[in-house]
C-alpha cells in the first residue's frame, strides 16, 4: 500500500514509459529508471510503473539503487526494514530485504543507513541478488541514481537490460541532457527509451535519435 503523501505522477509521463517498456518485454528482465539531474521524478515514475506493470498481472520487484536520496521506505510505509544495501553488504539474507506489498509487486528499499555507508554496486552481491530476483520476479524495475551524479546509474549498467531516462521538460538544458545521454552510452548503458516530464507535448527528434 503506497502513503497517501507520495507524489504522484501525470498519466501523460507513465503511458508513455509503459508503452516502451511494452516494446521490449519479450526480452527486458531489468529495467533501470534514471534521470539526468536530480528531482526529475525518477522515484514516482519507478514506483508507479512497477505498479501498473503488477496490475497487468505480471510479477515486479520494484528496487532502490538510489542511496543518496532514498524514498521508497517511506512511500511504502518500510521504514527502519532492511533492503537492497543491506543484503550487498551481507547483512542480511535476501529474502528479509524484499517486501510484498501489493498482488504482483514486492519493493526492496534502499536499507538502512549503516548499510548504505558500507555497501558498494561493484559488490558481487548485486549480481548475485539480482539473478534470484529473475527466477522469482517477471520484471526488476531499479530506481537509480541520476546520470550526472558521482555513484551514478553507470555503475549499474552491467547489471540491467537497459535504462528509461527521465528528462524534465522545462528545467533540463538540451545541451546537459545529450551530455548525459552520451555519458551513459559510453559506459555500456543502453537508453531503451525516454520520458518527458513535465510536458504534453511530443519528444523532440533529437532526443530519439540517441536511442539509436
Amino acid at each position: 500500500m503506497i502513503a497517501a503523501h507520495a507524489p504522484m505522477i501525470d498519466p501523460a509521463v507513465l503511458e508513455p514509459a509503459l508503452v516502451q517498456l511494452s516494446r521490449h518485454e519479450t526480452r527486458l528482465r531489468r529495467v533501470g529508471i534514471t534521470a539526468v539531474q536530480p528531482g526529475e521524478g525518477v522515484s514516482t515514475l519507478a514506483r508507479e510503473l512497477a505498479g501498473a506493470y503488477a496490475r497487468r498481472g505480471r510479477t515486479a520487484a520494484l528496487i532502490e539503487a538510489n542511496w543518496s536520496r532514498p524514498s521508497l521506505a517511506d512511500a511504502f510505509g518500510l521504514v527502519g526494514r532492511p533492503g537492497f544495501a543491506d543484503i550487498i553488504a551481507g547483512e542480511v539474507a535476501p529474502s528479509l530485504g524484499v517486501h510484498p506489498v501489493a498482488d504482483g509487486l514486492s519493493v526492496v528499499p534502499a536499507g538502512n543507513p549503516e548499510a548504505i555507508r558500507r555497501a558498494t554496486l561493484e559488490d558481487g552481491r548485486v549480481e548475485d541478488f539480482l539473478a534470484l530476483v529473475d527466477e522469482r520476479f517477471d520484471l526488476a524495475i531499479l530506481d537509480c541514481e541520476p546520470i550526472t551524479e558521482i555513484g551514478d546509474a553507470a555503475a549499474l549498467s552491467p547489471f540491467v537490460d537497459g535504462f528509461v531516462v527521465v528528462i524534465g521538460a522545462e528545467r533540463t538544458r538540451r545541451a546537459v541532457a545529450q551530455r548525459a545521454l552520451a555519458d551513459l552510452k559510453a559506459a555500456g548503458g543502453a537508453p531503451l527509451g525516454i520520458v518527458l516530464n513535465g510536458t504534453r507535448r511530443p519528444i523532440p527528434k533529437w532526443l530519439y535519435r540517441w536511442l539509436g
